[in-house]
């Protein structure tokens, strides 16, 4: 059994997606820019605001690039909780957890202080031991660093952790750290972009994440 679970935010414990989408599509319409632009950024979920906007507007300034991404913060933040439903058997998930002392964590690439109104509007606050937003790191996904931040500020040993996540960038992060992944196709990426990652499982939904974090190690 493992001892540590880090889990990624968006795409992972709430379907936070198709609201994403839904932001990146406004910004994209309101400063009259290629449908090329909204594909390319689509897919950029999970990956730092700032780099997002570095990889899709190479050609443009940073000036340029903090103005963008202030203006999807701005819609975003409005929306925050309302796109962020959690996925079923997300409360269920947590409570098998939390039952077995299972330390629960979040690496993600959002700011934390995004993730917590939604853990709060959904009661589920008290599980969720340490969250780690893009504030609290200096390298972001695929680096290890939130793993390392994470399994030193809970001190326990990698071989005891896990990270589940729902985008390559999560268990790219985990391989880099050397803890096992499991992936999720709940997300944006693919299970045959997933097993590029070469995550330990890959399941289609939170209800067969629990068992395996109760199995540890062992492959299915």
């Amino acid at each position: 059994m493992y001892r540590l679970a880090i889990f990624d935010f968006d795409g992972t414990l709430v379907d936070s997606a198709p609201g994403i989408l839904d932001v990146m599509k406004e910004v994209v319409v309101e400063n009259e820019l290629s449908l090329e632009t909204y594909d390319k950024w689509s897919v950029l979920i999970g990956v730092p605001l700032m780099k997002q906007m570095e990889i899709i507007f190479p050609e443009r300034d940073a000036e340029y690039h903090l103005t963008m991404a202030n203006r999807y913060r701005a819609i975003y933040d409005h929306k925050a909780i309302e796109i962020c439903p959690p996925f079923p058997g997300l409360k269920q998930m947590l409570d098998g957890l939390e039952d077995a002392n299972i330390s629960i964590t979040i690496a993600s690439s959002k700011r934390r202080a995004l993730i917590e109104p939604v853990l709060e509007f959904h009661q589920l606050t008290r599980y969720f031991n340490l969250v780690v937003g893009s504030l609290e790191v200096s390298n972001h996904k695929p680096h290890p660093e939130p793993v390392h931040h994470i399994i030193d500020k809970m001190s326990i040993p990698h071989e005891d952790a896990v990270v589940i996540g729902d985008s390559t960038y999560d268990l790219e992060m985990a391989r880099n750290a050397g803890v096992d992944g499991i992936g999720v196709t709940t997300g944006i990426h693919s299970r045959e972009l997933l097993a590029t990652a070469d995550p330990l499982h890959i399941v289609s939904g939170l209800h067969e994440v629990l068992p395996l974090i109760l199995n540890g190690r062992m492959k299915h």
